[in-house]
């Protein structure tokens, strides 16, 4: 049996299992992250949606989920390695996406 939660969005599922929590791109239908739990929990997301509360028999974990949408989560590592993706990096880490989502060279 597995705890649900969608986020307020209504971007992201926490899906709780024996596995641990895992946090579903409903866009993309991808796994963004799992949380380590442990045990089956429940999951609940705060009205902000970036945290996510989970619990067992004798605790409550409190987790900061403020997950980045792709697109930004592209360019933050852009501007942090302050370079492009090759073609190979595009195919990997772009999963499809057109190559104008990754990192542009810089202007000169």
């Amino acid at each position: 049996m597995a705890s649900l939660a969608f986020s307020p969005d209504g971007r992201t599922l926490a899906a709780g299992s024996v596995r641990g929590v895992q946090l579903w791109d409903l866009a993309t239908s991808q796994t963004r992250i799992t949380l380590p739990t442990g045990k089956l929990a429940p999951v609940a997301f705060s009205p902000d949606g970036r945290t996510l509360a989970t619990s067992t028999s004798s605790s409550v974990g409190l987790w900061n989920v403020d997950l980045p949408d792709p697109s930004r989560a592209i360019r933050n590592i852009c501007e942090a390695v302050d370079a492009s993706l090759t073609p190979l990096e595009q195919s990997r880490y772009l999963h499809g996406q057109s190559a104008e989502t990754g990192c542009q060279p810089a202007a000169p």
